[in-house]
C-alpha cells in the first residue's frame, strides 16, 4: 500500500512479516490498593451497578463492594453476583445509623443509593454526609430542582436519573436514520452520526484515517467492507472501538463509519446581532413549521413577566396613595390623618369627583386639584394594565383547553407505546427533533403532551390498529410490563411483515438477559434495558466523574464524562494524543485558561496540547477507559527510530526544534541535539496517529522516516 505521509520516502521502514500488536494489558503501576464502595437498593439497578463497578477490578487493584437491602434477596437476576460482593448482602434500612456503619461507610471511598423510592435515597444521602464527610454520594433521583440544592449543600455528590439517561437511546433508535446521539456541553451541541459512506462523498471516500481528526469532526468508528492490510498491526490504542485502524488506512465507498461532529456552535456573545440571530431563528422555525413552539415560548414569557407586573403595580400604588395622602394632609386645613389616608384611597380607586365635590367651591387650591388629577389618571393607568394581563392570560387558557389535538399522522412515523417517565421523555425528544409521532397508553394523557403529540388511550393492543402501524416508520414500546412490550413488538412485526419498508421495533426490557434473547429471536429488533445502560453511568461517576450522557455504537456503551484535571491525577501534564491514545478515548472539548487568565474553549482539540491543573476535558469514553485512566493504566506507545536525511534551513532550526519537542513531547535540547547530528537516528515513544501527524507536519519543513523497534 502506497504510503500518504510523504513525498519522497516511506515514513515507515515495515518488517518482513504482519506484527499483531493489540493494547497490552501488562502496565505496572501503584502497589496492591483497594477501594470500598456500598451499594443501597438490590433491584434491577443496584444489581447492574454491581456487575459495571467490579469492572474497574483489576489485579493488584481491588474493588470491595458492601450491599444493603430491604429485605432478603430470593431471586438474583444476574448469576453469581453474590459472590461480587466482600460478604453477604446487610438486611435492613439504608437510613439507620448502625446499618451504615455495619457496611463499613467510615472507610468507603462512595456509595451508590440506588432504591426505587427517591424518599429514601435522599434521606440516606444525608445521613451518609453526617457519618462520612469525605465519601462521594451517588443518588438515584429524579428531582433535579433539588439535587442542584442538595449538591451545592453536601458536596461531592452526584445525582442520576435512571429513567432520562437512556431515553436518547431509546428515541435515537427509533429514528431508524444516522443519529446515534444528540448532546450539549454548556453552548455547544454535538452530533455522533453513523452512515454508509457513499462513492465521491468529499469527506471521507478515499480519505486517510488519520485525515478524518479535523476541527469540526473526529472519527469514531470504521467497519470497512474489505479488511485492509496493516503491515504494523493493529493501531497502539486501548480501546476496541475508537482509534483502531492504522492512520493510513483509507476508507472507501460501502465502509460503515461513525463519526462525531459540532453541529450548530454558538460562539458569538454580541448584542450588536442578538436582533439579527432572533429573526434568524424566527424565519428557521417558520421554514420547519416549528411556529408553535415558538409562540408558546413567548406566551410562556409572557406568563413569567405578569408575576412582575402586578408587584410593580402594587408598589406604584403605595407610592401614589402616600403621595395623596401627605399631600391632602399638608394643604388642607384642619384635616385629619384618618380622613387624609381615606380620601388618598378614594383618588385611587377613580373617585377624583367624591373628594372634590364637582361643580362646588373648594378650599383646596388649584395646583392640588390637578396633581390630585395626574394621581387619579395613573391609578387607573396601572389598574387597566394589570387586568388587561389577568384577562389574556385567561383566554390563552381558555383557547389551550379548546385547542384540537394534532392528527394521526399517515405514514413515515414513530409510535410510542407507553407514557410513563421514559415514554414522555422520549416523546419530548421526538417533538423536539421535529419528528412525526403518535403515542399510546393505557392511562390519561400528560396535560404537557395534550398539544404536542396525537395521543391515543385505552387498550393498548387495539388502539394500535388507529396508530397506521403498518405505514409507521418505527414502533418505541417502552411500557413498564417487557411481556406486553414483547407482545406489542411481534403484533408490529406482522403488521409491516407484506410492506417494502425497513421496520426495526425498539423494546424496552427489564433486564440484560432477556434483551440478549430477545435480540437473537428478533434480529430486526433493538432492545435496551434501561438499567443496564444507566448502570455504567452511576458506576463512573462512583469514581468522582461528573457523566453528562450515554449513548451506544458498536455494541458498546460510550460515556460522555467530564474531568477537572487537578494536580496529581493520572491527566495532569499529560498530551491529549497520550490522553485519546493510551486510555483509548476522545477528547472533544477543552476548557483553559490564555496567557492573559481569561477562560477560553477549545473544540476538537489537537494532540499535543497538553493537559494543565484547573483545566476542564470533556470526552468520550467506554466504562474501561474510564477504568483506565482512574488507574493510570495507559497502553504504551510504539517505540520508533527517527531518522532524516539532511539538515533543515539554519534560518529554520530553531522552529523545527520547537515543534519537534511538541510533536514527540521530548525536551529541547533532545530535539535540537537530533537536528545537530543528523542523520544519526533517535529513540521516540510515539502511539501510531502521533507518528503520522508527526511525519505530515514535518513533511516541509524536515522530511523524517520513522522505524517501529521490534
Amino acid at each position: 500500500m502506497p504510503d500518504p505521509y510523504s513525498s519522497t520516502h516511506s515514513p515507515y521502514s515495515r518488517p518482513s512479516g504482519p506484527e499483531t500488536l493489540m493494547p497490552s494489558s501488562q502496565t505496572a503501576f501503584a502497589a496492591a490498593d483497594s477501594d470500598r464502595f456500598i451499594v443501597c437498593g438490590l433491584g434491577s439497578l443496584g444489581q447492574q451497578s454491581i456487575l459495571k463497578l467490579k469492572k474497574f477490578d483489576y489485579d493488584p487493584f481491588e474493588v470491595h463492594i458492601t450491599a444493603i437491602d430491604q429485605r432478603q434477596i430470593s431471586t438474583w437476576e444476574i448469576d453469581n453476583l453474590p459472590s461480587q460482593l466482600v460478604a453477604p448482602p446487610i438486611v435492613g434500612d439504608c437510613r439507620r445509623e448502625d446499618v451504615l456503619k455495619a457496611a463499613n461507610i467510615e472507610n468507603s471511598r462512595a456509595i451508590l443509593i440506588l432504591t426505587s423510592n427517591e424518599s429514601t435515597n435522599i434521606e440516606c444521602a444525608i445521613a451518609v454526609r453526617r457519618l462520612n464527610p469525605n465519601i462521594q454520594i451517588i443518588l438515584r433521583s429524579s428531582r433535579h430542582s433539588l439535587n442542584a440544592l442538595l449538591e451545592r449543600q453536601l458536596g461531592k455528590f452526584v445525582a442520576l436519573d435512571a429513567t432520562e439517561l437512556p431515553a436518547m437511546t431509546f428515541a435515537l433508535a427509533g429514528l431508524g436514520d444516522d443519529t446515534v446521539s444528540v448532546f450539549t456541553i454548556g453552548r455547544h451541541r454535538f452530533r455522533v452520526i453513523k452512515q454508509i459512506v457513499r462513492s465521491g462523498d468529499p469527506r471521507f471516500d478515499h480519505q486517510p484515517v488519520q485525515q478524518l481528526h479535523r476541527g469540526t469532526f473526529r472519527l469514531l468508528d470504521l467497519n470497512p467492507v474489505e479488511e485492509p492490510q496493516q503491515p504494523l498491526g493493529w493501531a497502539t490504542t486501548a480501546s476496541s472501538v475508537f482509534h483502531r485502524w492504522q492512520p493510513y488506512v483509507r476508507v472507501t465507498a460501502g465502509d460503515r463509519i461513525a463519526y462525531i461532529e459540532i453541529d450548530q456552535p454558538q460562539t458569538t456573545d454580541s448584542t450588536d446581532v442578538n436582533w439579527l440571530v432572533s429573526f434568524t431563528g424566527w424565519l428557521e422555525d417558520l421554514q420547519l413549521r416549528n411556529w408553535k413552539k415558538r409562540l408558546k415560548n413567548l406566551r410562556k414569557t409572557s406568563e413569567e413577566s405578569l408575576e412582575r407586573v402586578v408587584a410593580i403595580a402594587g408598589l406604584t400604588a403605595i407610592v401614589l396613595w402616600a403621595s395623596g395622602t401627605l399631600l391632602l394632609k399638608a394643604t388642607v386645613p384642619g384635616l385629619s390623618w384618618i380622613k387624609a389616608i381615606t380620601l388618598g384611597a378614594i383618588l385611587l380607586l377613580g373617585g377624583y369627583g367624591d373628594v372634590f365635590g364637582g361643580f362646588g367651591q373648594s378650599r383646596t387650591p388649584g395646583w392640588v386639584q390637578l396633581v390630585c388629577l395626574m394621581i387619579t389618571l395613573a391609578s387607573i393607568l396601572v389598574v387597566l394594565g394589570v387586568l388587561g394581563l389577568v384577562a389574556e392570560r385567561l383566554l390563552n387558557s381558555r383557547f389551550d383547553f379548546l385547542q384540537k389535538r394534532p392528527r394521526i399522522p399517515r405514514s413515515n412515523h414513530i409510535v410510542v407505546v407507553g407514557l410513563g417517565r421514559i415514554g414522555r421523555k422520549v416523546a419530548s425528544l421526538l417533538v423536539e427533533l421535529n419528528q412525526p409521532l403518535v403515542a399510546v397508553d393505557s392511562q390519561p394523557h400528560p396535560p404537557e403532551l395534550f398539544t404536542q403529540v396525537p395521543l391515543l388511550i385505552g387498550n393498548v393492543l387495539e388502539e394500535l390498529s388507529a396508530a397506521n402501524l403498518a405505514t409507521a416508520k418505527s414502533i418505541i414500546a417502552v411500557t413498564d410490563d417487557q411481556m406486553l412490550n414483547l407482545e406489542v413488538a411481534l403484533l408490529a412485526a406482522e403488521k409491516t411483515l407484506n410492506n417494502n419498508h425497513t421496520f426495526s421495533p425498539v423494546v424496552r426490557t427489564r433486564s440484560q438477559s432477556f434483551s440478549e434473547n430477545l435480540a437473537a429471536m428478533m434480529p430486526q429488533a433493538q432492545t435496551f434495558c434501561p438499567y443496564a445502560l444507566s448502570a455504567e453511568a452511576f458506576a463512573g461517576a462512583a469514581f468522582g466523574e461528573n457523566i453528562l450522557g450515554l449513548f451506544r455504537l458498536s455494541g458498546q456503551t460510550n460515556l460522555i464524562a467530564e474531568y477537572l484535571i487537578e494536580l496529581g491525577d493520572t491527566l495532569a501534564y499529560k498530551q491529549l494524543g497520550q490522553v485519546a491514545y493510551g486510555y483509548g478515548v476522545v477528547p472533544i472539548l477543552r476548557e483553559t485558561q490564555d496567557s492573559s487568565g481569561n477562560l477560553c474553549t477549545i473544540l476538537m482539540p489537537t494532540d499535543e496540547q497538553q493537559l494543565l491543573p484547573g483545566d476542564r476535558l470533556f470526552l468520550l469514553s467506554s466504562i474501561n477507559g474510564l477504568r483506565r485512566i482512574e488507574r493510570g493504566e495507559k497502553t504504551p506507545p510504539r517505540r520508533w527510530q527517527m531518522t532524516a536525511d539532511k539538515r533543515p534551513n539554519p534560518n529554520a532550526v530553531d522552529d523545527v526544534v520547537q515543534l519537534l519537542s511538541r510533536l514527540t513531547h521530548c525536551s529541547s535540547d533532545q530535539a535540537r541535539r537530533f537536528v545537530e547530528q543528523i542523520p544519526a537516528p533517535m529513540e521516540v515513544e510515539l502511539y501510531d496517529y502521533q507518528a503520522a501527524r508527526l511525519i505530515q507536519t514535518m513533511k516541509e519543513r524536515l522530511p523524517l522516516r520513522l522505524s517501529p523497534n521490534l
